[in-house]
């Protein structure tokens, strides 16, 4: 694997990224793709200092302000394309659909995402462990802990371990949205009236809640005694996890993070 050598022009360069490729289809954000998206020739995944693109000379890319990234695929193919697997490898395959490059492949089968992070490294997360079309959740009364718990959102859809969403703050994607709101209710609705899903939490007393997802791939509602009031099972193993607002109508946690650049 070799490093794209930086440049002074560099942010020039990723200007001209950034206008001249496509993103990905409307399966996903401009940020990550996961399994059964496909990033075609010449699409890229972006964000404000980053942008990681399958190239027309079949190579894929990341372009950022550090040493940067690439799969030293060049000319091993036409029309090339990138997926992520159900075994969670990121991959490169030809016109006629063979693979010409691929990460590890992890031991169990599921849903992953490659995401372009905030950092402007790219990430591998899953499989999935938990989604708003789960019940998955159960009211507890239980004390927080002392560790990170002020850290807001980096970018609009996702959120990493450690990162917290306040009340009256929202994660959202296209028309969806998941928010903490006044009543110390995670709701997760589509446009401004259609509540899809929401914590069982309505008749809990709290205010100033807000929501932590933490490096066990646990999501909490807590309120403003440090109690949490709501939460998600444990992945346990130690990592960083993330949850996922996607166009598709749900939200998604996903993790630990399996491979990165």
């Amino acid at each position: 694997m070799a490093a794209v050598p930086s440049t002074l022009l560099l942010s020039t360069l990723l200007s001209l990224l950034l206008l001249h490729f496509p993103s990905p289809s409307a399966a996903n954000e401009g940020n990550l793709i996961v399994t059964g998206d496909v990033l075609q020739t010449d699409s890229q995944l972006t964000v404000r200092n980053a942008v990681f693109v399958i190239q027309n000379d079949c190579n894929l890319v990341l372009y950022n302000k550090g040493t940067g990234f690439q799969s030293g695929t060049s000319g091993l193919g036409h029309n090339c394309t990138a997926t992520i697997s159900d075994y969670g490898e990121l991959q490169i395959k030809n016109s006629i659909g063979n693979i010409v490059w691929s990460t590890p492949s992890f031991t169990q089968k599921g849903e992953f995402a490659a995401i372009l992070q905030p950092d402007g490294q790219v990430g591998i997360y899953g499989p999935a462990l938990w989604n708003t079309r789960l019940i998955g959740g159960y009211s507890v009364e239980n004390t927080v802990g002392e560790e990170k718990i002020n850290k807001e959102p980096s970018t609009p859809n996702l959120l990493f371990s450690s990162e917290v969403l306040n009340e009256k703050t929202k994660l959202a994607s296209r028309d969806y949205s998941l928010e903490v709101t006044e009543r110390c209710t995670l709701e997760f609705t589509k446009g401004n009236a259609s509540v899809l899903w929401a914590s069982p939490t309505k008749s809990i007393t709290g205010q100033y809640c807000f929501l932590r997802l933490n490096h066990h791939g646990q999501l909490a509602l807590v309120n403003d005694y440090n109690r949490i009031v709501w939460e998600t099972r444990p992945a346990y193993a130690d990592g960083v996890y993330v949850l996922v607002v996607k166009i598709n109508g749900e939200a998604v946690i996903y993790g630990k993070r399996i491979w990165s650049t």
